[in-house]
């Protein structure tokens, strides 16, 4: 690769360069990522603690969901991470109440 002074890594890579996050959007991005790991330990927990095999299916395709939104969060469209925002907080607290805690 030559060296082409002024000119960003990611593009000299075929990609494009991206400017940093704002406090707010790193905040944001943190909120999300914590929100979808605790409904993702809930699930876990629930997961290993299902006897029913129906019921532990349903339970692992569910998590499944949230392993692949775990995954896509740094990808995630401003209205994705504001519909994770909206919904995971009501979500988590209803697993946390299947749990007991």
């Amino acid at each position: 690769m030559p060296d082409e002074p002024g000119r960003h890594l990611s593009e000299a890579l075929g990609g494009q360069s991206a400017e940093p996050l704002s406090h707010d959007e790193r905040v944001e991005h943190e909120r999300v990522r914590n929100l979808i790991q605790g409904v993702l330990s809930c699930y876990n927990t629930l997961v290993n603690q299902e006897t029913d095999a129906d019921r532990k299916n349903v339970l692992e395709a569910e998590r499944a969901l949230h392993t692949e939104a775990f995954r896509r969060r740094v990808a995630m469209s401003p209205a994705e991470r504001a519909e994770v925002l909206h919904t995971y907080p009501d979500l988590l607290n209803r697993l946390q109440a299947d749990l007991g805690r």
